[in-house]
């Protein structure tokens, strides 16, 4: 039986360069021919006599005593969230990374152009409550940045 046959299969070495980097004499360097081009078909026309009808938009469900209180504590939260960098920019709170005590007026400002923003976003569309409590934190932060201005 012969060697050739023992194996079952064929190997064929496809390289075009022997390893000293010269061209093989059995190369076969001619290119490759290119890959077909397949366009898509284009969508099926739409007929412009019958529109589609319009989706309707879904009705929300009426929030229960639960979910405004939910809210209502997120809004508080998230207020709060932006208060302390002006907090701690005006001194009134110890800087979390520092432990220290600093004044930064102009980040101090920042935080309380933010929050000025979006209490004009906001206007109508919060509770009494949230209205109340947004009010009164802008007023205490404008009131401690006049007071750290004027010295």
């Amino acid at each position: 039986m012969s060697d050739e046959n023992q194996g079952g299969f064929k190997v064929t070495d496809r390289r075009l360069f022997n390893s000293d980097g010269s061209l093989r004499d059995d190369a076969d360097i001619s290119e490759p021919a290119p890959a077909p081009i397949v366009t898509p078909e284009p969508p099926a026309a739409v007929s412009a006599a019958a529109p589609a009808p319009p989706v309707p938009e879904p009705i929300p469900e009426p929030l229960d005593d639960d979910d405004v209180a939910h809210e209502q504590t997120m809004f508080t939260e998230f207020l709060m969230g932006i208060a302390s960098s002006a907090f701690v920019y005006l001194g009134l709170v110890e800087h979390p990374a520092t432990g220290r005590r600093q004044v930064d007026l102009m980040a101090a400002k920042e935080s309380i152009d933010m929050l000025v923003m979006l209490r004009e976003k906001t206007k109508g569309n919060l509770t009494r409550g949230e209205d109340r409590f947004f009010e009164d934190l802008l007023a205490d932060l404008q009131m401690q940045f006049v007071a750290l201005n004027r010295r």
